[in-house]
């Protein structure tokens, strides 16, 4: 039975795995509620309440790619503009537009991305044109041409509004003008956030708002491109987030998304942040033993759904026969789900799918974590599966988890405690099923 090419071109849009959710949009499905599979509390509402019981605050959320973490912050970000008793000023920054996010980071790169964006809500709040009306930009430019004579004759008006993007798109002038601050590293972060100071009041006085709020999104994406270049870059966000902790508080609230490896490799997060960073766990679609839980499958179940309109001409009029394979596959890892499905309905060649589509689509994944799984660490792997835990013997195991979160081989769940599994892909796959089949049980 052919599938009407218009609602398939359309399903296969709304099936994109990476795309994140706006807030109100239709096919959002709440997993933190009736009941919730991620968990007791919602990671959202935890961060909505300690901005309301605090004046100021600086909070930490991470999880794994695709988790719906970007959806879950502008969800966040739309209650608080939509709360006609509130008065709150939001400013949700996309970290991905300013920075590269294949190289290292610093915390000035981080204060002037914040200084920036303040400055321009501001301006825009006091109704006038940000692109046309002097902001940080030209501060910025002043002092990193101060001790640049090549920039000082080439003028900020050579690059004027798109000084940000150049940085991020022009390695050499990126490190040009880093070397320019870190000359002067003390006098910039001084003024820099003498800036924020005032662009946040600057805020309140143009919308009356009674707090302002800043999501700093998209810094946990930052990843090594090459194995021999994640030391740097690992080492630069450790030394962001902790040595440079001080720097980030804003005086206003503030969000900052940060990789999910560095809450691991370090205990030291909840002592200088004040709590415990927020973890945003997969869906759970079973326990710690094995056993299905139904409440998460029907959730995973549900986002399908309501991408699809109906179920019976993708599926079947039994549709948990080859949607259910989907997502028991998946291991409560949305991503994983749409990415099964989009791939369905792009290559399979009749509707509804026949079971062997479904198995087809499962195996293709399959092998693609297959490729990732290197087997020097196939014991640390099956010792996750055995314990539920993240071992943390040595520093190399550490160091390891970085590259097993990023290639998603280990998912984070939450039901009480917070406790880890091998994706169900990882399990099938041949060195680690070997393993398995092999290893004494290992409950300490």
């Amino acid at each position: 039975m052919p599938l009407d090419p218009k609602a398939r071109r359309r399903y296969i849009k709304r099936c994109d795995p990476l795309k994140p959710l706006e807030p109100g949009d239709p096919m959002y499905v709440d997993f933190d509620a009736d009941p919730s599979t991620r968990g007791d509390t919602s990671c959202i509402d935890r961060l909505r309440e300690t901005i309301l019981l605090s004046d100021e605050s600086c909070q930490l959320f991470s999880g794994f790619p695709g988790t719906g973490k970007t959806t879950e912050l502008r969800r966040l970000a739309g209650q608080f503009r939509d709360d006609v008793n509130d008065r709150s000023h939001v400013i949700f920054i996309d970290f991905g537009e300013f920075i590269d996010i294949y190289t290292p980071i610093s915390i000035s790169d981080i204060i002037r991305i914040i200084a920036y964006c303040i400055d321009r809500a501001a301006t825009v709040a006091e109704r006038k044109d940000p692109d046309k009306t002097p902001g940080y930009l030209d501060r910025l430019w002043t002092f990193v041409s101060q001790t640049d004579v090549e920039l000082q004759k080439i003028g900020f008006a050579a690059y004027g509004s798109s000084l940000m993007l150049e940085i991020k798109n022009n390695p050499s002038f990126r490190q040009r003008l880093g070397d320019a601050v870190q000359g002067r590293f003390q006098r910039f972060v001084d003024e820099a956030h003498e800036f924020i100071r005032r662009a946040v009041a600057r805020l309140h006085d143009a919308t009356t708002a009674e707090r302002v709020i800043v999501i700093a999104d998209g810094l946990e994406k930052l990843t090594p491109l090459r194995e021999e270049d994640r030391g740097m870059l690992e080492g630069s966000v450790e030394t962001v987030f902790l040595s440079h902790h001080q720097l980030l508080q804003l005086p206003c609230h503030v969000i900052y998304t940060f990789p999910l490896w560095l809450r691991f490799r370090t205990a030291q997060l909840g002592v200088v942040y004040g709590r415990e960073p927020l973890i945003l766990p997969m869906v759970r679609i079973s326990n710690r033993d094995n056993e299905p839980f139904a409440a998460g499958i029907a959730k995973l179940r549900e986002v399908i759904e309501r991408r699809v309109d109906d179920l019976v001409p993708i599926f079947g009029h039994d549709p948990m026969t080859t949607l259910g394979p989907l997502i028991e596959a998946s291991g409560g890892y949305p991503r994983d789900l749409l990415r099964l499905v989009r791939s369905l309905l792009l290559d399979a060649g009749s509707f509804p799918i026949a079971s062997q589509d479904a198995h087809r689509v499962v195996r293709e994944l399959a092998r693609s974590y297959e490729d990732t799984i290197v087997g020097t660490y196939v014991d640390t792997l099956v010792r996750v599966h055995q314990t539920h835990r993240l071992p943390n013997d040595n520093k190399d195991q550490l160091a390891l988890f970085g590259y097993l979160f990023e290639r998603w081989l280990i998912l984070a769940y939450r039901n009480g405690d917070e406790w880890y599994d091998l994706h169900p892909l990882v399990r099938r796959a041949p060195k680690v099923h070997e393993r398995l089949k092999a290893a004494p049980r290992d409950d300490a």
